[in-house]
């Protein structure tokens, strides 16, 4: 970012394995010399106070002329006027239970200082552990200041020098403490919290207003004043840095502003709080800011003020007003504080320290040269080779440029190998009550092997796989950190286990493992690898069950085989007996580990399959293998010239048997809301009644507790039925969940059967009408289809020109699903009437607008046709 480096003028190290933050850094006469020769002092978490005087450019011993442990973490440095009755400098020092108040004095022989010494004018313990402070001449007074102690509960606590004035809560939702100063000019403090608003509060409204700290926030009090914000307004960012000054050259001589540095934007607010300018200085994070004084032009010039703030990056920038005028990098540093001062009589100073202990003393101009250049090896120069020299970096030039950036040589590959039946010998680690799939008693299992190889000659490191299954299985590990894999001729072999839940739906049969490493040359890469699980891992085979509830039918455009070859897989596990594949017609049915039962029937004649199904998201495995194997089965024949195998679906789609699941789905996270809303309000109550417990039981005299203690004991029992009450529901949540990621998947490969999709335009349909619920508190699966359907409906399957210029409406949680049922049917209208999402868009498919809706609305309510072969 910046060309100039900033030079380094004086420099040390404050101790060893010490911390250090803003607000450990001050530069001050504070031993009030006549001179006027200011002090570096610094403090750390670990309790050292450290004061530094330098005279020259580099750092001799002689420069720190005070060091003492004081005892308790330093948070906070400042010089005042803080002893009554003298206008000399004080060291005011804030630790986390109290603030002491020190005098500095150089004790002198002979006309020169032997040591220096730190004497304690008067302490303040505090109540509440402190954060940070200001100062200043609260209330008008002159020649003296007052200071203003921070807690982190948000209590404000005022001391006039050796006595305390009052303290004061700010609000009962203060949660995080941040940035505070002091504006004269209005007489306020100017704070900025986690709620990124820059409030400011007047100093005579906070000593009128009533004592409100430790009070109940429940009981209304008419004793006194409350205290009240003077104004509010919102930045958008955690503040950094709040400084009362003149930045703008603009404003009048009798004017003030409010400097608020954020994480990345710089803000000035006016005196009433309206905010003048704003702007986005720096793409990385803010550090450190300081605003300094410049020399006044004319002795009657108003006084005015630059910015100069440090990034994470290490770079210095300089603002004047919203100009940048100036940038430099420091070398190594990273600064947590900076202040801009004169040093040993050199005006313009920069002063920094890290997090370490690192203080630096630097400028921003450049260091002039010392001697001349002279070649002093008087070389004759070779102009042919350097031309020679100048065509070859130009000629790689031209190829890096050409090439592009070079993928490493090496590459991480990761393959599944996945068995064709389950374990037949495993050492059963489960209890007999455990919710895991049982078959001849034998647990469910298949162990799946991946093979991670490196194609190259250089290792890769950080390898970690990761692996993402449908929620019905339980994986042995879903994380392995492989660290450092090297090329070798055999590869790193990872058994992982997979086993069923029998109180799931099984929603599918598909797993990702996604592998990430870094390349030799410290590049992110990832790469993917889907296997899919084999079918008897998650049924099994019963008796032909003929009656049904739910039916699908598939035609094929070829003869089919029969089923002992389709399902040849579970046919032939080790618990299977061959005399059930014997006997096998037209008709086979499983049954699901969750318990739930699927058939499929077929006819040959007609070229058609049956599948049925107790309920309706049970078709999707069952359809899901047949379609599968059938395709694998004819993808290796020879087709003599014949049309490509394809599957078709003629009826009407099930729609709304899908929209029944989609209801039960929404149902149920406005159950969850409200019983979370529920929740909210109990405890609420819980701890109002607890508070007004402990007051009366602090009080001297309590008051009857009118049945405050049976209140509490019913609030309670109230909040353990409702959390007992929402893990009922976020369990059955996830189990329609499941329901809903199957019957979505079925209707899926439905609409690309019944529409003849390809596969581009079948991605990005499924991208859009999403088989995978997140619901979260803030979103849901609901509103995330709808906003995904009404971009489809406006962009590749709009009707006109008006449609696709339409504003989208923002994603809120829906009151009721009518919408998202009205969208679906609507793209299932436009994919029947010839539209397609992955064609041009421009192509508007004739009699979009006047066709019926195949499955749509015209259809929703059509009971399903008479099935048979």
């Amino acid at each position: 970012m910046s060309l100039f480096q900033a030079r380094e003028w004086w420099s040390t190290q404050a101790g060893q394995d010490e911390e250090f933050d803003a607000g450990c850094l001050f530069i001050a006469n504070v031993d009030n010399e006549p001179g006027g020769t200011n002090k570096i002092i610094t403090g750390s978490y670990q309790g050292i106070l450290r004061m530094y005087c330098p005279k020259q450019k580099e750092y001799k011993i002689e420069d720190l002329i005070l060091e003492k442990n004081m005892e308790a973490p330093i948070l906070q440095i400042a010089a005042g006027r803080f002893v009554a009755g003298s206008r000399e400098l004080c060291l005011a020092i804030l630790h986390p239970t109290r603030l002491a108040i020190y005098l500095v004095s150089a004790v002198s022989s002979g006309g020169s200082v032997n040591y220096y010494s730190l004497a304690q004018a008067y302490e303040h313990h505090l109540t509440r552990p402190a954060f940070n402070f200001c100062f200043g001449p609260f209330g008008g007074t002159r020649d003296r200041d007052y200071i203003c102690v921070q807690s982190l509960d948000g209590v404000l606590s005022f001391f006039e020098q050796d006595a305390f004035a009052f303290s004061r809560l700010l609000s009962p939702n203060f949660l995080v403490p941040g940035p505070i100063c002091y504006m004269a000019k209005i007489d306020s403090f100017i704070i900025c919290g986690n709620s990124m608003c820059i409030e400011a509060y007047r100093y005579q409204v906070l000593a009128a207003a009533a004592d409100n700290v430790d009070q109940d926030p429940t009981r209304d009090s008419t004793s006194g004043k409350k205290v009240q914000v003077d104004w509010s307004t919102n930045i958008g960012e955690h503040a950094m840095y709040l400084c009362a000054t003149r930045f703008c050259r603009s404003l009048a001589s009798n004017q003030m502003e409010i400097l608020a540095v954020g994480e990345h934007t710089l803000f000035t607010v006016k005196e009433n709080g309206g905010i003048r300018l704003q702007k986005r200085i720096s793409e990385h994070a803010i550090s450190s800011a300081v605003c300094y004084r410049l020399p006044p032009e004319t002795p009657d010039a108003a006084p005015s003020f630059n910015l100069l703030v440090s990034t994470h990056i290490g770079h210095i920038m300089i603002f004047k007003e919203m100009q940048l005028v100036w940038c430099a990098r420091l070398h190594a540093m990273v600064p947590v504080q900076t202040l801009v001062d004169n040093i040993s009589g050199i005006r313009g100073m920069v002063i920094c320290m890290d997090r370490r202990g690192k203080v630096q003393v630097c400028y921003m101009g450049t260091d002039p040269p010392t001697a001349s250049l002279v070649n002093t090896e008087m070389k004759e120069l070779n102009y042919d080779e350097m031309e020679e020299e100048h065509q070859d970096l130009l000629r790689i030039i031209r190829q890096t440029h050409g090439e592009g950036t070079r993928e490493p040589e090496e590459q991480l590959r990761i393959s599944a190998q996945v068995p064709r039946t389950l374990d037949a010998f495993q050492d059963d680690d489960t209890d007999a009550d455990d919710p895991v799939g049982r078959v001849d008693g034998l647990v469910m299992q298949c162990t799946v092997g991946l093979f991670v190889t490196v194609v190259g000659k250089k290792p890769v490191e950080n390898v970690t796989v990761v692996l993402k299954a449908p929620s019905c299985f339980a994986v042995s590990q879903t994380s392995i950190f492989l660290g450092k894999v090297v090329p070798d001729s055999q590869p790193r072999v990872i058994p992982v286990t997979f086993r069923v839940w029998n109180n799931v739906l099984c929603s599918g049969l598909d797993v990702m493992a996604c592998t990430s490493y870094f390349s030799s040359n410290n590049e992110p890469r990832t790469v993917v690898c889907d296997f899919q699980l084999p079918f008897a891992l998650v049924a099994k085979l019963i008796q032909p069950v003929k009656s049904a509830a739910y039916k699908i039918q598939l035609d094929c455009n070829r003869q089919p085989p029969s089923l002992q070859v389709l399902f040849q897989g579970i046919l032939s596990q080790p618990h299977v007996s061959p005399s059930f594949g014997q006997g096998l017609t037209n008709l086979l049915s499983v049954q699901y580990v969750s318990g739930t039962e699927a058939t499929v029937l077929l006819s040959k004649s007609a070229c058609r399959f049956c599948v049925q199904a107790s309920e309706f998201a049970s078709l999707w495995v069952l359809t899901q293998e047949l379609c599968q194997q059938l395709h694998e089965h004819f993808d290796g024949v020879d087709d003599d010239g014949q049309e490509p195998f394809s599957i078709t679906y003629q009826d009407s789609l099930p729609l709304h048997d899908y929209f029944a699941l989609v209801d039960d789905h929404f149902a149920l996270r406005k159950h969850l809301e409200e019983l979370r809303s529920d929740l909210a309000d109990r405890t609420h109550q819980f701890r109002a009644v607890q508070k007004r417990l402990l007051v009366r039981f602090k009080d001297r005299n309590p008051s009857p507790l009118n049945h405050l203690d049976a209140l509490l004991t019913l609030t309670y029992e109230q909040t353990v039925q409702l959390t007992e009450g929402i893990d009922d529901v976020e369990r059955a949540l996830r189990t329609v969940s499941c329901h809903l990621t199957a019957a979505t998947e079925l209707v899926l490969l439905l609409i690309r059967f019944r529409f003849e999709l390809d596969d581009d335009n079948f991605k990005v349909l499924r991208l859009h009408l999403s088989p995978e619920p997140c619901d979260t508190v803030e979103q849901g699966w609901e509103e995330q289809v709808d906003s995904s359907l009404i971009h489809l409906l406006r962009t590749s399957l709009a009707r006109n020109a008006k449609d696709r210029s339409a504003l989208p409406p923002p994603m809120k949680v829906p009151s009721d699903t009518l919408k998202l049922k009205k969208r679906i049917t609507n793209v299932v209208d436009r994919l029947s009437n010839g539209g397609r999402i992955a064609g041009d868009p421009e192509q508007e498919p004739e009699g979009l607008e006047d066709e019926p809706i195949p499955g749509g609305e015209e259809a929703m309510d059509m009971p399903v046709p008479a099935q048979g072969e």
